[in-house]
């Protein structure tokens, strides 16, 4: 496959030419399948960050000398954690099954069910392994509805579900009831890179399963009166817009007279921010990724999996809705491309993403990734990326 895939639609169908749709039939059928998903994949039902790890940059760089404008930083980094809050996670906890955008989920678990299922090589595993540094529980979703799948998020036992990437490292078999005849079952490990919704820390400082609904709800309930100042919020988020002058405009605002009759409930804002840190056991869109070591441990077991994964020998790396922004997983992508039977697909949206993505990768030396993008005006969304895959297998 060329180094950049510019596809065409016609009559709202993409075209795919024949010697394409084999090529990927090809990989497909003998690779180690790798995904890799960010933000984008989850864009219809959670906010995207946009400026928000800018803004906390921006934040931490201002000092100041006298209390009252210390407080007002204080309070304005609280409000840019509610608003991340409310945007990227409180829209979970509704029932999202029932969305008509749901749908394209589910097909899109259902293509890669068909593509395990159909594998006929007995040296590769009948094994999904999904990379992602969401922290939301739309892929467990994807595969609670799909009964023929096994998903495994990392979680072992059912009173008392705890979490170890160890647990990452099974396969899946059924036995006939009257042979000893043995079939693997598709599966799909999770792995959520920059944590997950469904975490909390015990007592023992070990990660266990919590029910993320219960949570999110709870910890709105308990603040949001906190944040009811809409004017507040409105004038932030379009701070956020502004990417040259970001930093000017939220120190131009802390230093106004806008949030001084606020100061007085410094403390309220304090306790909720650590709340947060207690609730939320998620690397946060900040340079200062954790909030505790529970967290980084498992952060770089996980970036190690990612990496062994890339080093085996015919494995193939599909990337959607991710912008590569975080430095660790990008260096070990680059330094996987080493590896001459790698195959690196990225699914970029738009021409804009390609440009931005590729020239992060310009001095690859075995040629082995390839950009496929649609022509513009159109974007490669999550139904178009479900029907290139489709096509893999079409008849």
């Amino acid at each position: 496959m060329r180094e950049e895939v510019c596809l065409e639609i016609e009559e709202n169908e993409i075209k795919i030419n024949d010697d394409m749709k084999d090529h990927l039939k090809l990989v497909f059928s003998g690779s180690r399948i790798n995904l890799l998903l960010g933000a984008g994949f989850s864009a219809h039902f959670l906010g995207l960050l946009d400026n928000n790890e800018n803004a906390f940059e921006c934040i931490k760089a201002l000092n100041y000398t006298d209390a009252n404008n210390n407080a007002k930083k204080q309070i304005f980094n609280s409000y840019l954690y509610w608003i991340f809050f409310r945007n990227c996670i409180h829209p979970i906890s509704k029932d999202i099954t029932s969305n008509a955008n749901f749908d394209s989920l589910r097909n899109f678990g259902k293509i890669f069910y068909k593509i395990l299922r159909e594998r006929s090589n007995p040296v590769i595993e009948r094994q999904l392994n999904i990379f992602t540094t969401n922290y939301d529980p739309i892929l467990e979703i994807i595969f609670d509805s799909n009964r023929d799948f096994i998903y495994n998020d990392g979680f072992e036992g059912r009173i008392y579900p705890y979490f170890s990437t160890d647990h990452f490292s099974k396969s899946y078999y059924r036995q006939a009831i009257y042979s000893n005849k043995k079939t693997e079952v598709p599966s799909v490990n999770i792995l959520k890179i920059h944590g997950s919704l469904t975490w909390c820390k015990n007592s023992d400082d070990n990660i266990i399963y919590s029910n993320y609904k219960d949570k999110i709800e709870n910890f709105y309930n308990e603040h949001s009166s906190l944040f009811s100042i809409d004017t507040i919020q409105e004038n932030i988020e379009e701070m956020l817009k502004n990417g040259d002058r970001l930093c000017t405009e939220l120190g131009n605002y802390i230093e106004s007279d806008s949030m001084d009759t606020m100061i007085s409930d410094l403390n309220k804002y304090e306790a909720m921010m650590e709340d947060y840190k207690e609730t939320f056991l998620i690397v946060n869109p900040t340079k200062e990724k954790f909030s505790s070591t529970l967290l980084d441990k498992n952060y770089h077991e996980l970036l190690r999996i990612y990496s062994n994964e890339l080093e085996k020998e015919n494995s193939i790396l599909l990337v959607n809705g991710f912008s590569f922004r975080d430095e660790h997983i990008l260096e070990i992508t680059r330094r996987s491309l080493i590896n001459p039977s790698l195959k690196v697909i990225i699914f970029c949206y738009n021409r804009s993403s390609l440009d931005s993505i590729k020239s992060l990768f310009e001095n690859s030396k075995n040629e082995n990734i390839s950009y496929v993008y649609l022509k513009e005006p159109q974007n490669l969304d999550l139904n178009r990326l479900n029907e290139i895959l489709n096509c893999i297998f079409n008849k």
